[in-house]
């Protein structure tokens, strides 16, 4: 009896154990994935803040074009 019930123990450890080590890999490949993702996210930051500034910029000399074109016209009148 004792040795049955060892038995079972040492398969109901080792099941344990399994679950365990595929519960590190699934953990290490999250990890993984995050370190991934925030790299994406920095560059996506990084590459909003670029056409943010190229869009003020169009925005900027649009304006400056349409006041001069309303200088200009008050002028020629």
């Amino acid at each position: 009896m004792i040795c049955e019930m060892n038995e079972e123990c040492k398969e109901r450890f080792r099941e344990i154990d399994n679950r365990l080590r595929a519960g590190d890999k699934l953990f290490n490949q999250h990890s993984t994935d995050i370190a991934v993702i925030h790299t994406n996210v920095e560059l996506l930051i990084k590459s909003m803040n670029n056409l943010t500034r190229a869009l003020w910029g169009v925005c900027g000399t649009t304006l400056t074009a349409l006041a001069g074109f309303f200088i200009w016209y008050i002028q020629s009148i």
